[in-house]
């Protein structure tokens, strides 16, 4: 007998978000501090810049495609260059395929919003610049990890930009702030009901902002949250982009101190020669 060839999955009962919440991990106290991060800068050598971060156990890859001349006609930004980003998941990223398509297509339209202010775009009209991310694994914070990751990529390959971009998430779930909530943190807020059907604050809120001359360059919430909870939120956001700031600028400093030394040594092994 010819098998039909249909897969049937097994059944998953629907577990209520309350036993879901009591089974996370609360943290005792609110650190305003990033997680344990590591930074790469010239992961990839065939294009203009690139990066790779680790956030934690959340993995992402950026890299900076070099500008592209386009025709007057088809720029309908005037002077202005134009910016593309995609962010697309590793195809080994444990999740459901019409969930991943979902984030990538609003994952791509937010990190377009947040890098067009921050990067010089009259510096190269009539240019196209394209921004491409992987994220090669999601625990958390994918978004604003993507964005801290290309704003070290801009830098690395020499792109002008008014202000180094740095960004951070945070949210509230049952009264309680989470400070770079983790996926199961995240995918527990994307289970609850709109602010329809209730009256108890939950949301999430990504922040990404040139700490540098204290401009915000996007501010992204999704859930209920009252006016004062949201201006907490995006203080608390704000702190963690100044720490994560450092942390930038210090990997970008070594990057450069690492370009010089082989330079000065290159340049000695010339004269040695001669």
């Amino acid at each position: 007998m010819a098998q039909s060839g249909v897969v049937f999955g097994s059944y998953t009962p629907r577990v209520n978000p309350k036993e879901l919440f009591d089974r996370l991990t609360i943290p005792k106290t609110l650190e305003l501090e990033p997680r344990p991060t590591f930074i790469k800068v010239g992961a990839v050598s065939n294009v203009k810049g690139s990066a790779y971060m680790e956030y934690g156990n959340t993995k992402v890859m950026a890299q900076v495609e070099p500008p592209k001349e386009i025709s007057k006609i088809n720029n309908r930004s005037g002077t202005l260059g134009i910016i593309l980003c995609s962010v697309k998941y590793a195809p080994f990223a444990a999740m459901d395929t019409d969930v991943v398509a979902r984030k990538e297509t609003f994952m791509s339209v937010a990190l377009k919003k947040a890098l067009e202010p921050v990067i010089c775009r009259h510096e190269f009209a009539n240019f196209q610049l394209e921004i491409k991310v992987l994220i090669i694994d999601d625990d958390g914070c994918a978004l604003s990890t993507a964005i801290n990751c290309c704003g070290a990529a801009l830098i690395e390959g020499g792109i002008p930009t008014y202000d180094l971009l740095t960004s951070s998430t945070v949210c509230v779930l049952n009264g309680q702030e989470f400070v770079n909530p983790t996926a199961e943190v995240e995918e527990l807020l994307r289970s609850l009901p709109g602010c329809d059907n209730s009256n108890e604050e939950h949301g999430v809120l990504v922040t990404a902002s040139l700490s540098s001359v204290g401009q915000i360059s996007e501010c992204f919430q999704k859930g209920y949250l009252l006016p004062s909870t949201l201006e907490r939120m995006c203080d608390h956001s704000l702190a963690i982009n100044l720490r994560m700031l450092d942390t930038i600028k210090h990997v970008l400093v070594n990057k450069v101190k690492q370009h010089i030394a082989a330079q000065e040594e290159a340049d000695e092994n010339n004269e040695d020669d001669k």
